[in-house]
């Protein structure tokens, strides 16, 4: 679970804590730099609403990587992201096409229809139908 800071802020230092002691990534693979940090020397922006909705946007490819840094946000919220797709920044800027992924535990049906319209976004694809990790029901039948 998401370690919030009392104003209701997820700041990167505590992103950053939480994805190496809840998720286990190394911290060495970690950098801060002003207003986001970097994953494997690569830099990664986030939005964040608690309990509700999280964007992640790493530069570079789609690789292990970014698929590393998507599982262990996955085990920090405790629920898988419900789509992928790069995000196309405005024409004319100079910043590479960046991988997002999203999560939404609230709405990711609307959410994701409302991502087919933005024509900054290309290649969008729903991921996991089943987004709950790590809760599973285990029954178990009494003999009595």
């Amino acid at each position: 679970m998401e370690t919030i800071q009392s104003n209701g802020l997820w700041h990167i230092t505590l992103v950053e804590k939480d994805l190496v002691n809840q998720a286990g990534l190394n911290p060495d693979a970690f950098k801060q730099d002003l207003g986001f940090f970097r994953y494997m020397g690569r830099p990664v922006a986030i939005s964040h609403i608690f309990n509700n909705h999280l964007v992640v946007s790493m530069e570079g490819e789609d690789d292990g990587d970014l698929a590393k840094l998507v599982n262990g946000f996955s085990k920090v919220i405790e629920y898988k992201p419900f789509c992928k797709y790069v995000l196309n920044l405005e024409e004319g800027s100079s910043a590479p096409p960046l991988p997002t992924y999203e999560w939404d535990k609230i709405n990711p049906k609307n959410r994701f229809e409302e991502l087919k319209q933005k024509e900054n976004v290309s290649s969008l694809e729903h991921l996991y139908k089943n987004r709950l990790i790590g809760f599973t029901l285990s029954l178990f039948h009494s003999p009595n």
